[in-house]
Order: structure tokens, then sequence, then C-alpha cells
């Protein structure tokens, strides 16, 4: 008895001792959303009411105590978070993460996101300087509260956040710049499969769907290409997705809005949902702001005040990628007795050199950059791979720009024109804005400024030392395309061109094929009576359209084995829909990535194959490629055999069958699309074993596929598991702002044990939605109420 005295006594000491560091790590830092407290930097009292999902309301007299509070409940929530994005930013994630993020810091070191940073906040005006001072105030005043409290990512890596500064804010802009703009990869790939199989292939491998394609520079290629090897973006970016959640084929996002005469309610709907990379916490915190004539709500990025997309109590917005080319590769050509300079227009040149120390986690000695910059920008060689080319990055976000200013200014806009002017700061991307406001105007806007060339499309790298290809500076932002209510009552875009005319320029990219915007346009043009749950169909809606040519090809293939004959019979009994218990959708779609490799990876070589699924539309190049039975790329060049689509397609139908086998098991019957198509919200520490089990969100199954509306785009290099997703989706009623909608993947807050930690996620997974409130007297039942007052 004795013995199990003692037993039981050591067993709640220890339990006791589980408890109480539970309770320190985890619940402790949870965010006081009930109390009333006073705060040094404050003018006036500040509300924020906490609805059921964890939005914060946020009520203040002036806009400094508003922005001051967005700071602070903010950092309540995510300020992991924010700080990970800060060193992200800046290139100071080793310091806390040790070598595994040192090609990321050695990247973005050299990008000089940090040194864009220094550029912005010279030229930003006093207000906007200043609201984002007060951000930074609330941010820093919940640090010098809960320095004791910090979010269990803290005490799990063994650091303490600095204090917020301005800087910061104006990096994590500059962060997103990059998620958006990346087209200097697909210069490099262009430049690489031309060195290796010659330019007249990149129309088939990489088609424009465009109508205005710009002809191949045959001029600066041959310039060019004896200096360029076929090298690729190097270890710094996959660094970088490692810890941000990287994205697979398929990046994109929907936005459309209907004028009133479409509408039930006669006002218009607006509708929009980003496909930005799997994160988690998620990319957006969900935040009203209510301060003397401004009442807004939206889904701002943590660390950057306002908000991004959302509405305010005139308009409602959402944005998709542009996707037009504001990034230019320039080969440099150096001195060879002065590495130091390079050549323009027949002359020698300095560049100027710029010292970066990194500080590793783990490591007594210091790693140190030395990063030239010529008049093109930075020398992004040294952290390429296998490039001997010195290549300059231009990048008009590396320039000193007004974006977040712009930012701020839309979410004030109370018309389209006010809309209209804020969004022409906007430099260092491409943006598609859908717009819809209460008086019942529709519009479009092409946002960010392009690049105004001398010469050239940007699509390839070009010489840097002959002068001919220089920006002469950018278009202005008034020339870029808009719509106001359009004569069908319909404004749409899905990262697809936005215009079409021949006589336009300046509009090269890496435009989406279309397939999202086609299906769109098609259920719009006839629409009626539209109401908010029409909308909620359209955005989760699974259709893929590119389904049909590609089933006609299965059908068609050569099948040899019994199971590759069933899988054939599945597929054409199959009504094509990608839901998630279907066994042909799965097979479908592990037919596409085979026959993919059998189409492209002999041609290409496995290390250029690897690049163009990451860089490249290889499905969309196979679509194209898939009418023409005899093409040479149906060729085996193992075998020796001649292009031969259903040949090649019934290899890759065994090639697919088997996988499924060793996936889901021998039969048909095991086979369902949303056991191989999940999406796992990983965060960034889920990689240590075991935190993935209490840090990781899901797996969900998930249906639909990378042209679906509802996006679930997954990387051919590691299929099947879902990289690209809609990060949020609103819909916004103009007729009444108060029953507008949305969701977000996850939730609110970025703390595990939270109660809005994952608490969106199965209603995000289901088509469901909550209420996006505006107005106080609506937001219903209230979580918490937190008074902050000025001492």
């Amino acid at each position: 008895m004795r013995k199990l005295a003692i037993a039981a006594v050591v067993l709640l000491v220890v339990v006791g001792a589980i408890s109480t560091a539970f309770g320190l790590l985890v619940l402790r830092p949870l965010p006081s959303i009930d109390a009333d407290e006073r705060l040094l930097g404050l003018d006036e009292r500040v509300e924020v009411l906490r609805d059921t999902y964890g939005v914060p309301h946020l009520f203040a007299t002036d806009t400094h105590d508003l922005f001051f509070a967005q700071g602070y409940v903010t950092a309540q929530d995510r300020l992991w978070q924010m700080d990970v994005y800060r060193r992200a930013a800046e290139g100071k994630l080793a310091e806390v993460l040790g070598e595994p993020a040192l090609e990321s810091d050695r990247f973005m070191r050299t990008l000089g996101l940090g040194r864009a940073a220094q550029l912005d906040l010279g030229v930003i005006s006093d207000e906007s300087r200043g609201v984002l001072e007060a951000y930074m105030e609330g941010v820093n005043k919940f640090l010098q509260q809960h320095g004791e409290s910090l979010p269990i990512e803290f005490t799990i890596l063994g650091y303490r956040p600095e204090p917020w500064t301005v800087l910061d804010t104006l990096a994590i802009s500059k962060l997103q710049l990059y998620d958006a703009a990346g087209n200097y990869t697909q210069e490099l790939l262009r430049a690489s499969i031309a060195a290796r199989l010659g330019p007249d292939v990149l129309a088939t491998l990489l088609p424009d769907p465009s109508t205005n394609a710009v002809a191949f520079d045959a001029r600066a290629w041959a310039l060019v290409a004896p200096q360029l090897s076929p090298g690729l973006a190097g270890d710094g970016p996959a660094a970088l997705a490692s810890v941000l959640g990287g994205a697979g084929q398929g990046l994109g996002s929907n936005c459309w809005a209907l004028a009133g005469s479409r509408t039930a309610s006669g006002k218009p709907l607006l509708a929009g949902d980003p496909h930005l990379p799997v994160r988690n916490p998620s990319i957006w915190y969900e935040v009203a702001l209510d301060a003397g004539d401004l009442h807004l709500i939206g889904f701002s990025i943590p660390g950057v005040p306002g908000v991004v997309v959302g509405h305010n109590d005139r308009i409602a917005w959402s944005f998709t990628y542009a996707l037009a080319d504001t990034q230019d590769l320039f080969v440099e050509r150096q001195d060879p007795t002065d590495l130091r300079r390079y050549e323009f227009e027949g002359r020698m040149e300095n560049a100027t050199f710029t010292r970066e120390v990194i500080k590793v986690k783990g490591r007594a000695d210091d790693v140190v950059l030395d990063v030239a910059i010529t008049r093109h920008g930075p020398i992004l060689t040294p952290v390429l791979k296998d490039q001997k080319a010195q290549l300059a990055l231009r990048w008009n976000a590396l320039d000193g720009t007004r974006t977040v200013e712009a930012v701020l200014g839309m979410g004030r806009a109370r018309s389209f024109s006010e809309f209209r002017a804020a969004a022409a700061l906007f430099v260092g991307a491409t943006l598609s804005a859908c717009y819809a406001d209460v008086d019942g105007h529709i519009g479009y806007q092409l946002v960010g400024r392009l690049p105004d060339r001398k010469s050239g499309d940007g699509r390839m790298p070009v010489p840097g030392w002959s002068g001919d290809y220089e920006w002469r500076g950018l278009i202005p932002a008034d020339a870029n395309p808009f719509l106001l209510d359009p004569p069908g009552g319909v404004v749409l875009n899905a990262n697809n061109r936005p215009v079409d005319r021949a006589t336009e320029t300046g509009w090269e990219g890496e435009w989406d094929p279309g397939f999202r915007y086609a299906f769109l346009r098609a259920a719009l043009t006839d629409i009626t009576g539209a109401d908010v749950a029409r909308f909620r169909s359209l955005q989760n809606d699974v259709t893929s359209l590119p389904v049909q040519r590609f089933r006609a090809a299965i059908l068609s293939a050569h099948a040899v084995s019994p199971l590759a004959s069933e899988a054939q019979r599945l597929v054409r009994d199959w009504n094509g829909a990608l839901s998630v218990d279907s066994a042909a959708a799965a097979m479908y779609e592990s037919w596409l990535v085979h026959m993919c490799e059998r189409t492209f990876r002999d041609k290409l070589g496995q290390s250029l194959y690897e690049q163009y699924l990451t860089d490249g539309r290889p499905t969309f190049a196979l679509y194209d490629l898939i009418g023409s039975p005899s093409s040479t790329w149906f060729a085996d060049l193992a075998s020796g055999d001649a292009g031969d689509r259903d040949a090649i397609a019934g290899a890759a139908l065994e090639d697919a069958v088997r996988d499924l086998v060793k996936r889901l098991g021998p039969t048909t019957a095991s086979w369902r699309w949303g056991d191989l198509h999940t999406v796992s919200f990983a965060h960034p520490l889920s990689a240590v074993k075991p935190l993935d089990l209490i840090l990781t969100i899901g797996p969900v199954r998930r249906a639909g596929d990378g042209y679906s509306p509802n996006n679930g785009a997954y990387s051919l290099l590691q299929p099947f598991a879902v990289r690209s997703h809609s990060s949020e989706r609103q819909i916004v009623d103009l007729a009444d702002v108060d029953a507008s909608l949305s969701i977000i993947p996850t939730g609110q807050s970025g703390q595990p044990y939270s109660p809005h930690w994952g608490d969106q996620t199965q209603l995000w997974a289901n088509g469901e939605y909550k209420p996006m409130v505006l107005s106080r007297e609506r937001i219903g039942k209230i979580e918490g109420k937190l008074v902050l007052r000025a001492r």
C-alpha cells in the first residue's frame, strides 16, 4: 500500500508539473480579451470587441489610437508570425532558426528588401508615416506588457523579440510584393530551355494565352546566350518557402462583381478569393477598424496596418494577381581588369557594394556577404545555382515606393475615382482589382506601375551593357486599363490578361491560361437575380475545364494491363467532377502527372524538368499539345519511337495505375481523389518532431484542382498535396454591407490551443462562411470587450 501511495503522489506531482508547464507555455500567452487596461501612448479610450470567431472590432476616437490598437491586438494573436515575417524579409531567420535558414537569408540580403524598406521611409507621406508609427507603438506596448508570457514558439527557440520598427512594417510590405512578382524565375527558365533546346520551343513549352504575344528577341538572345549557363533559381527561394509556405502550380485568384441590374437586391454584389500559398498561421488577419469617418473591415497582413482587401461603409474590393512583368534580368559585362566595374554603353562604371553580416544560431562566426549593385540592381549570381553570367535584377519594388500608402488609401476611398487615385501609388507588383460601391457602381482597375522599356518584352535576360533595353521609367498609372459600369454589368478577373486590344503595350506577363476565367465568365454572363447563395456556389465550384480534353486522351490511350483498362472504363463512365470520393478523378489527376513526365522529362533532362515543373505551366503546354497526336513531343527518346500521343498516353496510364495501387490500394474500389488530394496547414516549426502533432492543422480532404474556381493546386514535383488554396473568401452585399460573409482556412489566432486556432478550418473546407459585420450594433454575441484607456 505504501508503494502504491508513493506512486500516486509521484503521479500527481508529475501531472501537476505538466499542467503547470502547459499553462505557462501554452495558455498564459493567450490574449486578454475581456479587460480594462491603461496604456501610455493612447490619446483617448479605445474599445476592442471580439466576435465569436475572435475577429477584433476596434472603435477609437482618432486614427492614431485606432492603428495603435490594431498593432496591439495583432500582436496579441500573431506576434511570432509577425516576427518571422520581418525576419524573412530582412534576412534574419538564421539568427533564430540556424543553418536551415541560412540560404533564405543569403537570398533576401542579396535581393535587398530591407534596403528597399529604407528607401520607402524617405518617400511616404507624413500622414502615412504617422499611421506606421502608431501601429509600431501598439506592438511595442504589447511587448512591454507581455514580455514574460510570449507565444510558445519563442520559448521553443529560446529568444525574445526585438522592439518593432516602422522599417519592419515596410519590409513586410516588400515581402508581399515578392510573393506577387516572381517573373525573374520564368526568365531563368526560358533561358535554360532556349540554351538546351533552342528558342523555337519556348512558344510550345511556355505558351502565351494572351492575344498580344511579342515576338522572340533574337538579337538580344544572340548577345547574352554565350554568357549564360543553364542555371537555376538557387536554394534561397526554396529555403524561404520552407518557412513561409510555398506555392504550387496554379497560384492565382478570382474576383468578380455584378451590377444591381443582375442581382436580386438591385445593388451590386462582389466576391473575391485570393489563391495563395498554404500557411499556418493564415497570411490574413481579419480586423474591423472604426474611427471618425473611417469604417472598415477586411483582411490585413500581420505586421502592416490597414486592410488589403475588404470593404468600408461605401465601397468593396478584392484583388487577383495580375501577373504582369515588373522584373527584368540584365546580363552584366564585367571589367576583366577590375571586377568591381561593369560596362555600360562603351564605358566602365563602378558598382555599389554593400556588406551584409548574417548571424547564424549555433555558429560562432558570422556569414559575410558583399552584394554588388549595378545601375540595374543587385547581382543575383552568387545566390543562383550553376549560373556563370553576372545577372542583375531590375525590379521596381527595390526602389523607394509608396505602396503601403496605396493600401491605406484604398481602404479610405469613398468612390471609384478615390480608389483609383490611391491605387496609382501602388508599385512593385501588379494586381487586378474588382470594385463595387453602395451607389451602384462596379469597376475593374489594373493596379501597379509597369516598366516603360526602351525595347524588349522582359521575358528573357537582356544585355545590360548596351543601353538598348533600359527602363525609361514607369508607365503612368492612368494608362492602366480600367472599367467603370461596363454595359454587361459584369467585371471579372481570374489572373487573365486584363486587356486584349492589339494596340496595347506594356502588358507582357505570365498570364493564367484562362480556364477559371472561361468557366466563371460563362456562369456570370446570363445570370440574373443573383444573390449571396449563388456567389457562394460559384466560389466553391470545383469544375476544371481541361478535364474534357484530357479525358478524351485517356480514353484513346493504348491500355495494356487489365487494371489500366478498368481505369479507362472508370474515366469513360465519369461525369468529370473532381469530387473527393471520385475514383475516376484520382485516376485522371495521376495520369496527368505521369503524362507530363512522359512527354517532357526525357527532352528536358531531370534538372531542367524539375525547374519546368516549378516555374512553368506544363499542364497548360500539354493541353495545347494533346490536340496534335503525332507531335514529336510525344516521342519516346529511350526507345526511339516516333511521336505517338496514344502510345505515350497508354504508358502514362500504366504509370498512373501503378502509382495509385501503391498509394491507395490494389483495386479501384479503394481509390478516392480526396485521399490523395489533401491540405495540411503546417506551422513553420512542424518539421520538428513531435511539434507537428500540436502545430499542424489537418490534413483535410479537398476536391478540385489548380484549374477549379475553388482552387486546390498541387505541385507536379510532389503530388498531390495542396500547395495553393483560397486563402480567404469574401462576399460583399452592397445592399447591406453588414450581411457580408467571409472565411479563412485556419483561424484568427496564431497560437495553438487558442479557441480560434483552426476554428474556421472545417467551415472553409465545407464551403461555409461566417458573418463579416461592420456596424457595431450588428456584431451580435461578443466574446470579449477589451477597453484600452489613456494613462
